[in-house]
């Protein structure tokens, strides 16, 4: 075998094994890329399900308070009526009508009877624009519409929410409701600015921990 000859086959042997590089790169890039597309499906599904724990919780300590206000109400009564024996032939007045929708609304809303609840609460606002429970009775309008994706009907509610009650307990979670009726409704300037409200003015929120979340995911996309 002559030199040139020898030559070539190393050449065509080096071209090979180039070749058997590359095709084990590209297997490479694929496994890792199919192992970042699992991953962030898996982060996704987590940012959900905690989305939903966060809810679900909020929701179950609200029905707990509400429980509460309900037993201290009926303990009030029961005082009021060993004390006055009249007080039973008097009308309820306007603060136990109130109560008595809210009150309702919250046992509809914990067995997702949520078009129920949403007519309830409708009504509460109605009936009582100045009440003990119409900041609530707007925060959980807006969070039942959020859940059955009637965005517009959300944004605008939560929007009132924030806007009328902005010293409520649940403000930083109506920011962070609001910020994702309008993600949905793809109006995501709005909601990255809502979001950083969130995150500056309530920092040590469960609201703000999900808001950074969100954010990392809108600034991804």
């Amino acid at each position: 075998m002559g030199f040139s000859s020898f030559a070539v086959l190393q050449n065509n042997e080096s071209i090979e094994l180039l070749l058997e590089k590359i095709n084990l790169l590209k297997k490479e890039i694929e496994s890792l890329t199919a192992s970042i597309e699992t991953n962030n499906l898996t982060i996704s599904r987590l940012e959900e399900a905690n989305q939903i724990r966060y809810v679900d919780l909020d929701k179950r300590i609200h029905l707990l308070e509400t429980k509460l206000l309900f037993e201290e109400t009926q303990a009030e009564e029961s005082s009021e009526q060993s004390i006055n024996p009249l007080s039973g032939l008097v009308e309820e007045d306007i603060d136990t009508g109130e109560f008595g929708l809210w009150s309702n609304s919250m046992k509809l809303l914990d067995n997702s009877r949520y078009s129920e609840a949403a007519e309830n609460l409708r009504l509460l606002i109605l009936s009582y624009p100045n009440g003990t429970y119409t900041g609530d009775a707007y925060f959980w309008l807006g969070e039942i519409y959020l859940v059955q994706e009637m965005f517009e009907d959300s944004s605008e509610v939560l929007n009132a929410f924030v806007a009328k009650f902005d010293d409520h307990p649940r403000s930083a979670d109506g920011l962070y409701k609001l910020a994702l009726a309008k993600v949905n409704l793809e109006e995501l300037e709005s909601a990255e600015t809502l979001l950083q409200e969130v995150i500056s003015n309530y920092p040590n929120s469960g609201a703000a921990l999900l808001a950074e979340q969100d954010l990392i995911k809108l600034n991804s996309q």
